[in-house]
C-alpha cells in the first residue's frame, strides 16, 4: 500500500501553473452509527481542480498502514461498500465518500488530503465512530485463590462504543465488603479480604447499546478451620447413646479427628463417626457414642487441621441419672 500512495504522489505533481493555492473549505464532523448502517463523509476543496485529491482510511497507532480509499474521482480500495460521488469544478470541488453496511472495522479516522507536491499536501481529518455493544477483555480478573486478611484487587475492563460503565455486583445485591451493593469502577479493592467475602462476584458492562454484558468471578478464601458446636456439655444416662456434633470451616479442606485421652478414635463397638461435606468449605462431623458406660465419659476434642492451622475444641460428656431424650430412648 507504501507503493501505491508513493505512486500516486508521483503522478499527481502539479506544476503550480495556478496562482491560487487549493485549500480545504470543508469536511464532515465527526460521525457516531450503528452497524448495518450507511455514512457519507464529504469533503470540498476550494481551487483544487489540478490537484489531485485523496481519501485515506488512517488506521489509529498504526500510521504507515494507512489505506488509500479514492484518488480524484476514482475508488482505489477494493470493497464494494466503499463508493465515491464527486464534483469536480474550477473554483471548488466536493468528494463525498460512501460506505455502506457498515461494521466495526470501519471506525477510524478518515483524511482528506489535496496533494500539491511530492512532499506537500494540505489534509482534514473527521472520524467515524461505530456504536458497538461492551464486550469484557481477557485480561479481566477471572477467578481467585488468596489466604484471609490479605489485600484482594478485582480488574474488569471493557471495550465498546460508547466506552462502557463498569459495575460489581453479588448475586441477589448482597452487600460487598466495602458497605454498599454496587460498586462503579473497574478496580474492585477490599483491604482485608474475610471468609465471608468468599463466593461470586460480577463484573458488568453497560453503555446502552444492546443489554450489556457480564462476567463471573470466582473467591475463594484459604483460612485456618473454624469450629462451632451447639454444646460444649453433653449429658446421658448409662447404656444410651451419645452423639456429639461439631461443624467445621476451613479451606483447603481440613483433616478432623475426634480424641479422648489423648488417643485418636476410629470406628468401632463403641464409636461410630460420620462426616458430612454441606460445602466445599463447610463439614459437619458426628460422634456416637454407643450405649456409654462409666469408662467413656470425659472429655472430647474435634480437632481440625489444614496448612493454615488447626482449631479445636472440647465437648465434656457427663453421666445423667435419666436418659436425655432427644436424640434417642428407644429401648
Amino acid at each position: 500500500m507504501k507503493n501505491i500512495y508513493g505512486v500516486l504522489l508521483l503522478l499527481n505533481i502539479n506544476l503550480a501553473y495556478s496562482q491560487k493555492t487549493p485549500f480545504i473549505s470543508h469536511i464532515t464532523q465527526t460521525l457516531v452509527k450503528d452497524i448495518g448502517d450507511d455514512v457519507e463523509m464529504a469533503c470540498s476543496t476550494v481551487y483544487s481542480k489540478e490537484f489531485n485529491v485523496l481519501w485515506v482510511k488512517v488506521t489509529k497507532d498504526q500510521i504507515d498502514e494507512s489505506i488509500v480509499l479514492s484518488s480524484g474521482s476514482t475508488i482505489i480500495v477494493n470493497d464494494p461498500r466503499v463508493t465515491l460521488m464527486s464534483e469536480i469544478n474550477p473554483d471548488g470541488s466536493r468528494y463525498v465518500l460512501q460506505i455502506h453496511d457498515i461494521q466495526e472495522v470501519d471506525a477510524s479516522i478518515y483524511r482528506c488530503e489535496v496533494m500539491i507536491g511530492l512532499n506537500n499536501k494540505i489534509s482534514a481529518d473527521t472520524e467515524l465512530l461505530v456504536r458497538r455493544p461492551p464486550f469484557i477483555y481477557d485480561n479481566s480478573t477471572r477467578s481467585l485463590v488468596v489466604v484471609e486478611g490479605h489485600s484482594v484487587q478485582l480488574e474488569c475492563f471493557a471495550g465498546g462504543y460508547p466506552t462502557p460503565r463498569i459495575l460489581w455486583k453479588r448475586p441477589n445485591n448482597a452487600i460487598l465488603s466495602i458497605g454498599i451493593s454496587m460498586y462503579s469502577g473497574n478496580i474492585l479493592k477490599i483491604p482485608a479480604i474475610q471468609k465471608e467475602d468468599r463466593g461470586t462476584y460480577y463484573c458488568v458492562a453497560e453503555n446502552g447499546v444492546g443489554k450489556g454484558t457480564r462476567r463471573r468471578i470466582s473467591i475463594d478464601i484459604k483460612f485456618p478451620p473454624v469450629i462451632t458446636v451447639l454444646q460444649t456439655r453433653v449429658g446421658q444416662a448409662v447404656l444410651y447413646d451419645t452423639f456429639l456434633e461439631c461443624h467445621v470451616e476451613a479451606y483447603p479442606p481440613p483433616a478432623i479427628v475426634w480424641m479422648y485421652n489423648g488417643v485418636q478414635l476410629s470406628n468401632n463397638q463403641n464409636y461410630l463417626i460420620s462426616e458430612f461435606a454441606t460445602a466445599d468449605d463447610k463439614i459437619d462431623m458426628s460422634l456416637k457414642i454407643m450405649k456409654i458406660i462409666n469408662h467413656l465419659y470425659g472429655d472430647y476434642i474435634c480437632r481440625a487441621s489444614n496448612i493454615l492451622g488447626t482449631t479445636e475444641t472440647t465437648i465434656t460428656v457427663y453421666e445423667t441419672v435419666l436418659p436425655q431424650c432427644p436424640p434417642v430412648c428407644e429401648d
